[in-house]
């Protein structure tokens, strides 16, 4: 076991049909009850705009965020955290003792709180999964006793500072790997988990790393642990959904010593008009393609959230799609789309539906759902509605 104190620096202390959201709650079939179901968005880059003076008003009046959120029936606020994070203001906001900070004002608030792992010191998604500079040179099983402590550490700092999240999602859009390097051709990749070699032991590694971590977060609170959650991205597509799952499930029945995939929550993002998807003839995803998609999640039992999303009130993107978008452009249209998906999600058989998080809100961008001006637009009541 490596040292807890070079875990991170000092510095650092230790995110359907249209419109199901009309149809009735009681006549959809099976859906999630309302107690249960949770939503909100990822709210990371709070105290960076905060402290840049960028306000935010709810009917002319300007307040808090969060207490917006909460009046406007928002219960959950989702935060990311990476390890030693680099020096920029907007990335400060993402070390353990800022994490924290923000941590405590949500549950001070009486909202739920997610926390997402990075297990990197910048972004991780699909293409990165880049491991922290003081963890590039660690042999496999030091990497995995790393993961399994800094996870504890993070946990109990947030714990002993009233910071506990309700939710900790283990990695962040783990779709081709975990921890597996610089890049897909990065050093280090036979020392992680990439999963686009399977005859190399990628995906049993990067699954024992996921392990790891949720041993680590357990450990931290064994009387009232935290519920952990599986994110991978693309939730629009069955297809990828489908090898994936089958994917794990064969590696897990094959792994010698025993693995555990052990977790509470599906948790998906879902961009059906992602701007890095945009080019010529492209059509957004329908919302039909989530809705299969989660309906396929729905028979292995788990409850499923959809935990990054977004949709634009504003800005020139509908000039660049070859058809005509499932929603309007317009915050009228956006509030439509978060209401629509609100209503998928819920709508997931066996009552599986547990919630949906829009993708930085905090922003004041074409996608937030704030105007450039950070006026509450109608996606921000949307978002509350049940």
């Amino acid at each position: 076991m490596l040292p807890l104190f070079s875990l991170c620096p000092l510095s650092c202390g230790l995110a359907a049909l249209a419109l199901l959201l009309a149809v009735p709650a009681h006549s959809q079939t099976n859906a999630a009850p309302t107690d249960q179901f949770i939503t909100g968005a990822d709210l990371s880059f709070l105290p960076h705009y905060e402290k840049k003076d960028v306000r935010y008003f709810d009917e002319g009046k300007a307040d808090d965020l969060l207490k917006i959120a909460k009046r406007n029936g928002w219960r959950i606020v989702r935060v990311r955290l990476w390890v030693s994070p680099e020096d920029k203001p907007e990335y400060q906001v993402s070390n353990l003792e800022n994490v924290a900070l923000l941590g405590q004002r949500i549950k001070a608030t009486g909202l739920q709180f997610l926390l997402d792992i990075h297990y990197s010191d910048v972004w991780a998604d699909p293409g990165h999964q880049k491991k922290p500079a003081e963890w590039e040179n660690l042999t496999f099983p030091q990497l995995v006793e790393r993961v399994r402590d800094y996870s504890r550490v993070v946990i109990m700092h947030l714990r002993e500072n009233d910071a506990m999240p309700d939710i900790v999602q283990v990695g962040n859009e783990i779709k081709n790997g975990f921890l597996y390097g610089s890049g897909l051709n990065g050093a280090g990749n036979q020392l992680g988990g990439g999963f686009w070699e399977p005859d190399k032991g990628g995906i049993e590694r990067g699954l024992r790393l996921f392990e790891a971590g949720v041993k680590g977060v357990r450990e931290a609170s064994p009387l009232a642990p935290p519920q952990i959650m599986l994110h991978i991205p693309d939730g629009q597509d069955t297809g990828f959904i489908k090898w994936y799952f089958s994917l794990l499930d064969t590696t897990v029945q094959d792994a010698k010593p025993k693995l555990s995939l052990d977790y509470d929550l599906i948790g998906l993002s879902y961009y059906p008009s992602a701007p890095w998807d945009r080019k010529a003839g492209y059509e957004p995803w329908h919302m039909s393609h989530l809705t299969n998609s989660m309906s396929y999640l729905a028979t292995r039992g788990k409850p499923i959230m959809v935990v990054e999303s977004n949709w634009p009130h504003a800005g020139k993107v509908q000039a660049e799609l070859s058809g005509a978008p499932e929603f309007e452009f317009s915050p009228e249209g956006q509030a439509k789309f978060y209401q629509a998906l609100i209503g998928a999600v819920r709508a997931i058989p066996n009552g599986l539906g547990r919630g949906v998080l829009a993708w930085e809100t905090d922003t004041l961008n074409w996608d937030s759902v704030f105007d450039a001006k950070g006026n509450a637009l109608p996606a921000v009541r949307a978002l509350g509605e049940k």
